[in-house]
């Protein structure tokens, strides 16, 4: 179907074009079939069947201009030539812009795409020239420049005015199909600040005036003047006007040079006043689409600017209720450490509820920092507080301090900071969170935590026993334990996954199983039963359970341990050999229906059993070759609490991340 209408509209069109031939030239005065060939070619090109549009476009010429005087070589050289003129042009557009389609999504070209098109048309009818002079090169009189000339201002006359406008009609009327006719008004004239009756008065004006200029009797002989009609539409009146203005110019120029009248007499013959009339039509409708569309997209970028800054503003003041509104306290400095911003919450935390940034402008680098101390009391230097610590290139996180805002009010603050980037003109962002009431619940779970742990050393004749834990936190996921039987003592140390609250909770479940299903020498049972009980527990929370479980036999010193994925415990001896008690299962948790095994030992008189956490592992380096001085020191101690003591000192004195646990026993006969 878009065949056929092309077709068809394109048969008029070359029609239309042969009833202006002149005598002298057997060329048309206008040929509005070139604009219609390059419409016709923009919706085929590219797709099947085109060829067929170009066979049926070459015959459609050369059908007409036989019949309407036209030698056959003529008219087959002719026809070569308008498919070059329509193939070329509509190739350029398609390849600038692949989606083009006269018939769906056709706009008014942009700025940056007029050019483009100007040299589209250009390009088609400069290649198309010598196919029309091919006739008269073989068996005429030779390369006629005003033939030549005709059809070049002709065909880019035809393509520059009428192509734009065809465009702009297909947009206007799929406009139409969606928009109200008040709404399309609007946006007709959205980027000019004129108004429909200066556009009515234009389109009449400019018509009007050429008929004036171009019937003068002075014989008027230079058109310049006219082209500010063209700079007045294309500052005033919307693009889609313009190429109807261009049009109104281009159709009157020709008639009235045709007709014996206007400037373009003096220019020669016939063929060549038609010629420098099509020109001017060029010129005319050229100078008014770029200055239109020279103006629309300074309005588009206009606009644009201004959504943009709407949006900022927006940003910034929906980021500012944001920040006003949050529960924790943000205070901004610069590179300098001067305060940019500080949201209610901060001056809540810093300053006390009754005093406002207004009371308090400019709050300068420590106006509002003066109540901030350690959490032993003491003071902090200007370089110790935590914006500080971060411009030094140490940020914070969770850092706990004193803050007291008021004589009677005194909480405590985690302070965490960011530094920002040096793009964005640096400086350090402070969160400041109020974790007073946390961390008395943290100390009181920390109390019943150390309640849980045993209170009492069992007594085992020959033997040292002793424990300790340093949480990372207030609490943790590490635990130990004990309890003496007739002939022995059962050690256990385990260490759930994490750290926190929820470890803490794991770990306190995990030594009542322990202590219920165990109060004899019987290893593997309380293992597994534990495991068995908690495995719903450690599935939902994906966590896991590590455990060194053993009994020692008193008058043997017989160790029977099961170790459950733990693997750091070894027996020491005074002379600093190590027996490493290896791992011989999974942690609790992963796969509770493995059986468990038991492994057996003897400490000899002298030797001391350590186990330590993964805590004590990270502390000292990570690997297991860290843990020697470990175990050194602890072979050197004369007592098991001097182990513990020298094994967590060890410890300390790296990065803590994790819960520290020590347990040692030591066979003394």
């Amino acid at each position: 179907m878009t065949t056929l209408g092309a077709a068809l509209v394109y048969a008029f069109a070359v029609a239309v074009g042969r009833a202006t031939v002149l005598p002298e030239s057997n060329f048309g005065l206008i040929w509005p079939a070139a604009a219609v060939s390059v419409l016709w070619m923009v919706a085929r090109i590219g797709r099947r069947g085109v060829v067929v549009d170009i066979a049926l476009m070459a015959a459609i010429t050369c059908a007409i201009v036989v019949a309407t005087g036209g030698t056959w070589l003529g008219s087959l050289f002719g026809s070569v030539a308008a498919v070059v003129q329509a193939v070329v042009p509509a190739a350029l557009l398609r390849r600038r812009r692949p989606g083009l389609r006269s018939h769906s999504g056709a706009r008014v070209l942009d700025r940056g795409e007029l050019w483009w098109f100007f040299f589209a048309a250009l390009a088609g009818a400069v290649l198309s020239v010598p196919l029309i002079e091919a006739e008269s090169l073989l068996a005429g009189p030779g390369w006629r420049w005003d033939v030549c000339l005709l059809w070049l201002a002709r065909n880019l006359g035809s393509i520059v005015v009428l192509v734009p406008l065809v465009f702009a009609t297909a947009e206007h009327l799929q406009r139409r199909r969606t928009t109200d006719r008040r709404a399309l008004l609007d946006q007709l004239g959205a980027r000019v600040r004129s108004r429909p009756v200066e556009w009515i008065a234009l389109l009449v004006a400019t018509p009007l005036v050429h008929l004036a200029w171009f019937l003068s009797p002075g014989q008027l002989t230079i058109v310049f003047p006219l082209l500010t009609l063209a700079c007045w539409g294309g500052s005033r009146l919307p693009a889609e006007l313009v190429a109807l203005q261009g049009c109104l110019v281009a159709a009157l120029t020709i008639g009235l040079t045709a007709h014996g009248a206007g400037p373009f007499l003096e220019a020669g013959n016939a063929t060549t006043q038609i010629a420098a009339a099509q020109l001017y039509g060029v010129l005319f409708c050229a100078v008014g689409l770029a200055l239109a569309l020279e103006r629309d997209d300074r309005a588009d970028l206009a606009s644009a600017l201004t959504r943009s800054r709407d949006d900022a503003e927006a940003q910034a003041k929906l980021l500012e209720t944001i920040v006003d509104t949050m529960a924790e306290g943000v205070r901004v400095v610069d590179r300098d450490g001067e305060v940019l911003l500080r949201n209610a919450a901060a001056t809540r935390l810093l300053l006390g509820s009754e005093i406002s940034d207004e009371e308090e402008p400019g709050a300068g680098r420590r106006a509002d920092l003066q109540g901030i101390r350690n959490l032993d009391g003491t003071g902090l230097d200007t370089e110790e507080l935590p914006f500080a610590l971060s411009l030094a290139g140490t940020d914070v996180r969770d850092l706990a301090l004193v803050v007291r805002a008021q004589p009677d009010d005194e909480r405590v603050v985690a302070f965490t900071t960011a530094r920002l980037p040096e793009s964005a003109g640096g400086g350090v962002v402070t969160m400041m969170r109020d974790v007073t009431v946390e961390r008395a619940e943290l100390r009181r779970a920390a109390q019943v935590q150390a309640g849980l742990l045993p209170a009492e050393v069992p007594s085992l004749a020959g033997y040292d026993l002793a424990a300790r834990v340093v949480p990372a936190g207030s609490v943790g996921g590490d635990f130990y334990d004990w309890y003496g039987l007739d002939h022995g003592v059962v050690l256990t140390l385990a260490d759930v996954m994490g750290k926190g609250a929820g470890a803490a909770i794991l770990a306190a479940t995990a030594r009542s199983l322990l202590r219920a299903h165990g109060r004899d020498d019987e290893i593997v049972r309380p293992l597994v039963e534990t495991e068995r009980s908690m495995a719903g527990d450690l599935e939902n929370t994906g966590a896991f359970v590590t455990l060194f479980h053993a009994f020692v036999h008193g008058p043997s010193g017989t160790v029977t341990y099961s170790d459950a994925g733990h693997g750091l415990a070894a027996v020491v001896g005074p002379d600093g050999s190590v027996r490493r008690l290896r791992a011989n299962g999974l942690p609790l948790g992963i796969a509770p229906d493995e059986p468990r095994e038991i492994e057996t030992d003897r400490l000899e008189v002298g030797e001391t059993l350590v186990v330590v956490s993964d805590g004590v592992l990270d502390a000292l380096g990570g690997s297991l070759a860290d843990l020697a001085e470990a175990w050194r020191a602890a072979a050197d101690a004369r007592s098991a609490d001097e182990a513990v003591a020298a094994v967590v000192r060890m410890a300390e004195a790296g990065d803590i991340d994790d819960d520290l646990t020590v347990l040692a026993l030591r066979r003394e006969t």
